[in-house]
């Protein structure tokens, strides 16, 4: 199911054009990269998606019910509010369509921001500033999730969490933009379709959709490897004889593995898999 349209839009700033006669759409359980230079229009034509005004021409149609979580570029809110208090703001204002407390929770573990939930925002590295975005762009679980630039100063280990939780909202539905200048092999993989932004013109460049690269992960079991958590059984294909096999997309290998050891699973074997 379609959940935006965008129909022949086009935005000037000061005579300039940001970009012009741009058309797409975004579906559930889809993920779509647009990228460009600096200045080449990402954010603007972000900001009109998110906002739906400020147009010189065309429109953009969205389904009823669509709940928008975005992610700019350049947060120029100055919050004083603690980390925990701003999250835990920004999720109640959803109230029961909201990811869970303990959801959020396990969110925040993920991306490493626990240790500053007493800091006020505004005290945080640049860096930590950017998880913080991330994470409320994504704590009242939209099922459109719009990101401008999400992976700067971010570390790969912390990219390849923050890939894992958008795939699990795009599992569960949603649909997803990530602007970006350049997408790395990592985030490619992750993408459904791929535009370039370049000279007013947004032109698709690439479908990954029937390229993804799948891999069989193969873990052998101990006495104190835990219970298989409901994330990760979603790419089960068998568990016996103390051997678990899992299925999944190759991008997501690092994270499985990390998960899995974890758990007090071993990684015996990995084998690419045709799409």
């Amino acid at each position: 199911m379609k959940l935006i349209s965008v129909n022949d839009l086009s935005l000037q700033n000061e005579g300039y054009f940001a970009f012009k006669h741009v058309a797409f759409s975004l579906s559930q359980n889809e993920i779509i990269g647009i990228n460009g230079d600096n200045g080449s229009g990402k954010t603007q034509l972000l900001e009109a998606i998110a906002s739906g005004e400020n147009l010189d021409s065309g429109t953009i149609d969205y389904t009823p019910g669509v709940r928008i979580g975005y992610m700019p570029q350049d947060n120029s809110q100055v919050i004083d509010q603690t980390v925990e208090k701003y999250l835990e703001d920004i999720r109640s204002l959803s109230r029961e369509l909201a990811v869970r407390k303990e959801q959020l929770s396990g969110m925040i573990t993920l991306l490493g921001v626990s240790p500053y939930l007493d800091r006020p925002v505004r005290q945080l590295s640049k860096g930590l500033q950017r998880k913080v975005d991330f994470l409320a762009a994504v704590a009242g679980h939209p099922n459109v999730l719009l990101l401008d630039e999400p992976f700067v100063y971010q570390t790969n280990k912390t990219i390849n969490n923050m890939l894992t939780l958008m795939q699990d909202l795009k599992d569960n539905g949603s649909g997803i933009i990530l602007a970006a200048t350049k997408f790395e092999t990592n985030v490619s993989q992750y993408l459904d379709n791929n535009y370039l932004l370049k000279d007013n013109r947004l032109d698709k460049i690439q479908s990954t959709t029937n390229q993804e690269t799948y891999c069989l992960l193969i873990f052998s079991a101990n006495p104190n490897s835990v219970a298989i958590t409901s994330d990760i059984e979603r790419y089960l294909v068998s568990n016996m004889n103390n051997l678990v096999e899992l299925e999944l997309p190759l991008a997501l290998k690092d994270s499985m593995v990390e998960k899995m050891t974890q758990l007090n699973y071993r990684l015996q074997e990995v084998k690419n898999l045709e799409s």
